[in-house]
């Protein structure tokens, strides 16, 4: 019986070389995982394209449109920004009002979230319950805090004026004078949130070498100093993040607070730009008004945190060596 021998070149006809072929299996696993990414960011991307570029964009339009909803739309250009940056005298009282509202909350918190940091920044027993119950106020819904405080502040029964009045001290109407109304709603917000500034600082305490601070003991720093040229300095990153989210949230101006506490009374002594804007949209159905102080707020916040990492971020402080 004869015995065939393969033609060695028409194996390699049929089959490709050694190389060729893992090169082709690299670039199907580099297809496949191009693929499986493409998979994991569509969800995130298509959010962000319908509800953020477009709901944006439509905003943009609608901005030049007078429209109630219930009556077809006219456009009108540049009418609603013209009326409310030189005509609307309650926008510049809401506009006010949430600068002043930006400062009694972002600087306060901020000192007293670092202060709270360094104090639960020790290794004693039952320290992570102090942590607990400071961070606790920031998951309650503010809904259910502004509706305590609100309790808190009343003239008669309210636990403010009760204790006002042990040390012979009048209670005052805090939600319906002008003058206590906005500070009183900031005073809120700063007890609210102050385990989220604690927790960032906290963050940023726990990262710092310890070994910094027994240089800095072992060449006679106490304390104070041992604050001033090796913690602050090295909590700048953390400043800066906190700094500028928080112009960010409270350049916007307080809602929910406002709506439940003082539905932005006295007057308009505590009138926001959300609190604002909500009115004009779902109370006056000014949509084309509403969408034009959207864009001013939103023109407001972008040229804020621009100045912000212009000025402060060549200063933020990165080395731990």
């Amino acid at each position: 019986m004869s015995t065939s021998v393969a033609d060695p070149s028409a194996r390699s006809w049929h089959q490709p070389p050694e190389g060729q072929r893992k090169r082709s299996r690299l670039s199907k696993n580099k297809t496949r995982e191009a693929l499986a990414g493409y998979l994991f960011v569509a969800p995130g991307l298509l959010h962000f394209l319908v509800f953020t570029v477009y709901l944006l964009a439509m905003a943009l339009v609608m901005s030049t449109w007078v429209w109630d909803l219930l009556t077809p739309h006219q456009f009108r250009g540049l009418y609603n920004y013209k009326t409310l940056l030189f005509e609307d005298k309650v926008f510049r009282t809401a506009f006010k009002n949430t600068l002043i509202y930006a400062a009694m909350t972002i600087v306060p918190g901020m000192a007293l979230g670092l202060i709270f940091a360094l104090a639960v920044n020790q290794k004693i027993k039952g320290i992570a319950v102090f942590r607990a119950a400071y961070f606790l106020p920031v998951v309650v819904p503010t809904l259910a805090v502004a509706i305590v405080f609100r309790w808190l502040y009343n003239p008669d029964v309210g636990l403010i004026n009760q204790l006002l009045g042990l040390v012979g001290i009048e209670g005052l109407d805090w939600l319906n004078t002008s003058f206590t109304a906005l500070p009183a709603i900031a005073a809120m917000a700063v007890w609210q949130n102050l385990g989220w500034y604690m927790t960032f600082y906290l963050v940023g305490l726990q990262a710092i070498p310890r070994q910094l601070y027994e240089v800095a003991e072992l060449d006679g720093a106490g304390r104070w100093m041992r604050f001033v040229h090796v913690t602050w300095p090295l909590l700048t990153p953390i400043t800066f993040f906190v700094l500028v989210t928080s112009t960010i949230d409270n350049l916007q101006g307080a809602f929910d607070q406002v709506y439940v506490m003082t539905q932005g009374g006295p007057g308009y002594s505590s009138y926001t730009n959300s609190f604002y804007l909500y009115k004009q949209a779902f109370t006056y159905f000014h949509y084309g008004y509403a969408a034009a102080y959207g864009w001013v707020i939103l023109t407001v916040i972008a040229i804020a945190t621009f100045l912000q990492f212009k000025f402060l971020a060549k200063r933020i402080n990165y080395d731990f060596g």
